[in-house]
């Protein structure tokens, strides 16, 4: 029987879960500023792609590196996990 090392102790990876690029804190912030800018106005609600581009202007302007910004499927799922925290902490400043 072949021995692979799947199983070995030494073989184990614990703690790796989304351990891949994070969004920089200053991209946090300009998404925010985005995401709060649609909830103050509805008409000027910002999609991902749409913030997606907006962070790719500030690309061509020199602002950003490229290599900061994230593909527009993670922006969708920070917008998602946002969401869902901004209207958590509304719903417990209205009580």
């Amino acid at each position: 029987m072949e021995n692979t090392g799947w199983a070995l102790k030494e073989n184990q990876k614990f703690g790796k879960k989304g351990g891949g690029k994070r969004i920089s804190k200053h991209i946090v912030a300009l998404l925010e500023g985005y995401f709060l800018a649609g909830n103050l106005d509805k008409s000027d609600r910002y999609s991902a792609q749409e913030m997606w581009n907006e962070l790719a202007k500030l690309v061509e302007e020199g602002s950003l590196e490229e290599n900061d910004i994230s593909k527009v499927s993670t922006i969708q799922n920070w917008i998602a996990r946002y969401a869902a925290q901004h209207k958590q902490n509304m719903a417990q400043r209205a009580r």
